[in-house]
């Protein structure tokens, strides 16, 4: 678990043997239903790029705005994901042209993008939402991750 996306270095990923990062979008990279990615946040997708690692665009959202946000930051997406459904995110590795065992998924939702990388053998890494406005059903499941989330701090899964 890390704050917010650019926390994860480059290093670490690859330290971890990562070729590929299947990245949430909304709330993730960009506050729910917009297109706007932060400098910093599009610095680092451009890092990861340039440094070999294969990065996919997975969400739920299925809106203009998501392609608007692949387009910018120039990766393929897999929109109208349905996560945790696994076939999202074996559509995600299959863009990327890599192996759940050397692929991270990215997200900041412990029952959507955590699980559905983790029921495919992704690594996974759960970073704070970025806004506060959600879809509705993200709120229900917000409450539902709260203790758990909080366990894993405990245990330390903050800590790579």
């Amino acid at each position: 678990m890390v704050e917010r996306v650019e926390d994860i270095s480059r290093d670490l990923l690859t330290g971890w043997g990562a070729r590929g990062i299947a990245l949430d979008l909304d709330n993730t990279i960009v506050p729910w239903h917009t297109a706007d990615v932060r400098p910093a946040i599009a610095a680092w997708v451009a890092t990861l790029v340039r440094s070999g690692l294969r990065v996919c665009l997975l969400t739920n959202n299925y809106a203009q705005h998501a392609r608007d946000v692949a387009a910018a930051l120039n990766v393929p997406i897999v929109a109208g994901a349905l996560k945790p459904a696994p076939f999202a995110f074996r559509r995600a590795l299959e863009a990327m042209g890599t192996e759940a065992a050397r692929s991270v998924v990215v997200g900041d939702q412990l029952f959507t993008d955590v699980l559905g990388g983790k029921l495919v053998g992704m690594r996974a890494v759960l970073v704070q939402p970025i806004g506060a406005r959600e879809f509705p059903t993200t709120k229900i499941l917000r409450w539902l991750e709260r203790p758990l989330i909080s366990r894993l701090r405990k245990a330390g899964a903050a800590s790579h």
